[in-house]
């Protein structure tokens, strides 16, 4: 069994570490989409049939290298199109934040998430981040989600400010809810996410 982890806009794969722990035994393949450095390294490939999962974002790229590439799709607090639920404003105030003052805009950003401190300001990569927002405001993969043959199982939090639990329901046609966790469901609460992700891929069909 293998597992292919992507993180979400403004994080490192630092923030699967405990999640991962918990997956007992199984191969991981870590995605690291270049926003903040300082996490474990990311690799670029993983083989045909491993079970993806993705944070926030994540699942939004995911969904953009094509359903094919996965045996299962997991998402955890993600989405297929952030701006078609989200008002764009929201992002492009993201956007003027990082251009003027990224560590200050990703400060107040993790501290919402409920990750505050995540990172040092020598961690960013502001470029990276502005185009990490573009992705947040222009892709829309909701007809490759539609098209999916591969099993789905959707994670969200009762209490995600970013992500909040309409969005999910509109999104998501069955949800496995966590009282509490923020945004941050694999760092706040790994176990519990890496169990319901591990009885999802157990059922999967060989």
């Amino acid at each position: 069994m293998h597992f292919v982890l992507v993180h979400g806009w403004g994080f490192h794969a630092g923030i699967w570490v405990d999640f991962a722990a918990h997956l007992r035994g199984v191969d991981v393949t870590l995605v690291d989409l270049g926003f903040v450095s300082g996490g474990p390294k990311g690799k670029t490939d993983w083989p045909s049939d491993a079970i993806a999962v993705g944070h926030s974002l994540g699942l939004l790229w995911l969904l953009k290298q094509g359903g094919s590439r996965f045996r299962g799709l997991v998402s955890i607090q993600g989405f297929d199109c952030f701006c078609c639920h989200i008002a764009p404003s929201r992002a492009q105030a993201l956007k003027r934040g990082v251009q003027r003052e990224p560590h200050g805009t990703l400060q107040a950003f993790w501290r919402s998430c409920g990750a505050a401190g995540f990172a040092l300001p020598e961690a960013l990569d502001a470029a990276r981040l502005d185009e990490g927002l573009d992705w947040l405001m222009y892709w829309d993969l909701r007809e490759v989600k539609h098209k999916l043959a591969c099993p789905v199982l959707a994670i969200a939090s009762r209490d995600d400010p970013i992500v909040p639990p309409s969005m999910s329901e509109a999104i998501w046609k069955e949800i496995v809810w966590s009282e509490d966790g923020g945004h941050v469901l694999p760092l706040r609460h790994p176990r519990w996410c890496a169990n319901h992700v591990l009885e999802f891929a157990d059922a999967l069909p060989s």
